[in-house]
């Protein structure tokens, strides 16, 4: 999914690699050397309310954007807010639950949950991420908590490559804060959710944000490829980052996925019980990553930066860092998501997607995006070869982890993806006109390079022409909730007359500016709450799971000499796990693993 980390100094810093080498200098060292460097040209941003906002920096003509200068992001905000206010009036739409203190008051707890895998053990990425965070700094109100996952060779900072560790990281370093978890499947919910109470129980916090950092594979195959897992093709799922984040208890600011193509409806609407706002990449992402110190060097200093602006410094610094490195950049888009509008997104969608169905399937509205020759890909949509294409290309057999490495078998340098905004302005209708306005309102911010200009920052899972995928998509899918009429509906697309013949998006290429020109006078007064006799399914949300009470209270508690309480009828956590209404889910410190037991 990245690039190599080597390939990020390895040309830049061959002669300062070949002194610190002859003078005993470490890797870690080198790595901390560009970073330097880096840091002293690079200026700290100011916060709102106390000075200049953080600007884009000039990329020149390879960068594209989407509000990119403090007056155009201000101005869209204030614009997004008042066309959805109907839309708060009805219930459409929540409010944020994460309420901050302000004035910089605010305690923040970052958790990362870092599978290295082979990004790691072949390439670094990790440890030169963590360095990153390192070169941020520190705040005595930010604790940022990494759990160390399913790599077998960390190079730096003595990380344990044999089992799994919890490290607090800061301006100093790396502190080892739990050393006892044995070695954890990053694939499976227990590793997770198990992270996310033992992180909220022990550093308390007024706002809280989750990062998963690894491979994606998109919304069937989800997150994560753990070497040290004997099925070298599990991965995390959608339906058991909802197991986890349900067990975990915790509601976060902002979810954040440092993975690739993983900003989809799909996704953010399995996890819209927990989060006010997700940051997510469309396309691929290239070795580089996100881009770490700028973001938290402006969360340390000021805790209390709205959540839009946040975001926004994670989307600016990782787009930029593609922009400005013609090495080692690559295609690069990023995209804050506002999960309140996700109802509204999603029957917008669904009224659309019904109502042209078969123009849906008389052409394949699936375009191509391009990962990195040098760029890595999930192992399982390795082993699928082109079938997971979206693309209607016949399948190929399945073949070796090694083989991948050969010139004989597919390398997947072509992957299809439907961008609903594209497709949306297909069409010139009710449904298309009301689908565009909540693609406009979901998207909070959206940059991205040149190479990706045609992207709008969110799509949606079309299987056009695959059975075995959509086999794959049934049981994810259903699994996670969602409704079954519209999951049924999906199969047509696997028999589609259209998949072969690619849908010509010139026009939209051509006429398509971005968001900052995107004229959107939609009025949401007029727009059918609940999606008329056909569609009429969403009020209760039945798909989303039931893992909240009707005010969603979980996301806040209570400490009481060490214990926390959340807003659950008798829920609240002890050392050894915690009660669930007459439940009692035990936690075994010295396995890790956490059990439901019957009281």
């Amino acid at each position: 999914m990245k690039k190599r980390l080597l390939q990020r100094i390895i040309i830049p810093g061959l002669l300062v690699f070949s002194m610190l080498t002859y003078s005993g200098c470490t890797m870690l060292d080198m790595v901390d050397y560009m970073l330097e460097d880096e840091e002293e040209t690079a200026q700290l941003p100011e916060q709102p309310g106390e000075g200049k906002e953080l600007e884009a920096e000039s990329t020149g003509s390879g960068n594209w954007t989407a509000g990119s200068d403090d007056a155009a992001f201000a101005e869209s905000e204030e614009r997004r807010t008042e066309a959805i206010s109907s839309l708060y009036e009805n219930g459409a739409v929540r409010e944020p639950k994460v309420k901050l203190k302000g004035n910089g008051q605010d305690k923040v707890t970052i958790l990362i949950y870092m599978n290295g895998s082979d990004l790691e053990s072949d390439s670094q990425e990790a440890t030169g991420d963590l360095a990153e965070m390192v070169h941020a700094g520190s705040s005595s109100n930010v604790n940022i908590l990494v759990q160390t996952m399913g790599t077998k060779k960390w190079y730096n900072y003595g990380i344990a490559s044999n089992r799994s560790q919890i490290y607090s990281v800061n301006g100093n370093g790396l502190t080892l804060v739990k050393d006892d978890l044995g070695q954890l499947d990053c694939t499976g919910p227990d590793a997770l959710s198990s992270f996310i109470a033992w992180g909220a129980a022990n550093y308390p916090a007024d706002r809280y944000i989750l990062l998963f950092w690894n491979h994606g594979g998109g919304p069937v195959y989800g997150f994560g490829s753990d070497e040290w897992n004997s099925d070298q093709y599990a991965s995390l799922t959608i339906d058991e980052m909802q197991t986890a984040l349900s067990r975990g208890g915790i509601y976060f600011d902002i979810i954040g996925m440092d993975c690739c193509i993983m900003s989809c409806i799909e996704v953010c609407a399995a996890l819209y019980e927990y989060c006010d706002y997700m940051v997510l990449s469309e396309d691929f992402e290239s070795g580089l990553g996100w881009n770490y110190t700028p973001w938290l060097s402006s969360l340390y200093s000021n805790t209390s930066i709205r959540s839009t602006d946040l975001g926004r410094r994670i989307v600016d610094s990782m787009v930029d860092a593609n922009a400005q490195d013609s090495y080692n950049g690559d295609n690069s888009i990023l995209a804050v998501i506002d999960q309140a509008m996700l109802k509204v997104l999603w029957q917008t969608w669904t009224d659309f997607a019904y109502a042209n169905e078969s123009a849906l399937l008389n052409s394949n509205y699936s375009r191509e995006v391009k990962r990195s020759d040098n760029g890595r890909v999930h192992p399982i949509l390795r082993r699928q070869g082109r079938t997971l294409r979206y693309g209607g290309y016949d399948s190929w057999d399945d073949f070796s982890y090694s083989d991948y490495y050969s010139d004989d078998v597919p390398d997947l340098s072509e992957y299809y993806i439907t961008d609903i905004m594209a497709v949306a302005s297909t069409m010139d209708t009710v449904e298309s006109n009301a689908l565009r306005s909540a693609l406009d309102s979901t998207i909070v911010y959206m940059k991205a390079t040149e190479g990706d200009r045609d992207l709008t920052g969110i799509s949606v899972t079309l299987p056009y022409g695959d059975e075995a995928f959509y086999a794959d998509l049934n049981r994810i899918f259903t699994n996670a909730g969602f409704d079954t009429d519209y999951v049924s509906w999906l199969s047509k697309f696997t028999s589609a007359s259209g998949t072969g013949s690619f849908y010509d998006y010139s026009d939209w290429d051509d006429d398509w500016d971005g968001w900052d020109d995107y004229n959107d006078d939609y009025d949401w007064n007029e727009w059918d709450y609940g999606g008329g006799d056909d569609y009429d399914y969403w009020f209760d949300w039945d798909f989303w799971g039931d893992f909240a009470d009707d005010d969603g209270c979980y996301d806040y508690g209570y400490y009481d000499d060490d214990d926390y309480y959340g807003c659950y009828d008798d829920y609240y956590y002890e050392d050894d796990g915690y009660y669930y209404g007459d439940d009692y889910y035990s936690y075994d410190d010295s396995e890790y693993e956490w059990f439901w037991g019957n009281w």
